[in-house]
């Protein structure tokens, strides 16, 4: 894995850095008014120093046998997640985000990932209306509200 870290977080680092020098020419404005480019300069900065971090890591271990990159890639919860997403794309105009959201976060908390039903309840309750509140009151942004009208 020391190889791929390697490699990884210095293309990671080199597409940041890429970011952190395009970003300037959309206007970054500030924290209190912030322009179009602020958001992806600050993304850009994380990238680099995350991948610094990563580079340098992978740099202090020991060299050893690397393990087989795609050994404990499950596949078929990848394809089943991909799928979901684009179901719930497609349904989201129709039924609305708060409903569609809920249905998403359950469905992937109880299959992909099985937790139990009332913790799988919980957070996708939680998940959809805190992030319901977040963007439709707090941001202004408007939300599919679908056939119920919320």
């Amino acid at each position: 894995m020391r190889k791929h870290d390697l490699l990884s977080s210095s293309i990671f680092f080199g597409i940041g850095f890429l970011v952190i020098l395009y970003a300037p020419s959309y206007e970054l404005g500030s924290f209190g008014s912030p322009g179009s480019g602020l958001i992806p300069f600050i993304i850009g900065i994380l990238m680099c120093f995350f991948s610094t971090v990563t580079f340098f890591q992978a740099y202090g271990r020991r060299a050893t046998k690397d393990q087989d990159l795609w050994s404990n890639v499950r596949f078929r919860k990848q394809i089943f997640v991909l799928m979901t997403l684009l179901v719930y794309a497609l349904i989201l105009e129709k039924i609305g985000f708060l409903i569609s959201t809920f249905f998403l976060i359950l469905f992937l908390m109880r299959l992909v990932d099985p937790l139990p039903w009332v913790t799988s309840l919980l957070g996708s309750g939680l998940a959809s209306i805190l992030s319901y509140l977040l963007f439709e009151t707090w941001l202004k942004a408007q939300l599919p509200k679908g056939i119920f009208g919320f």
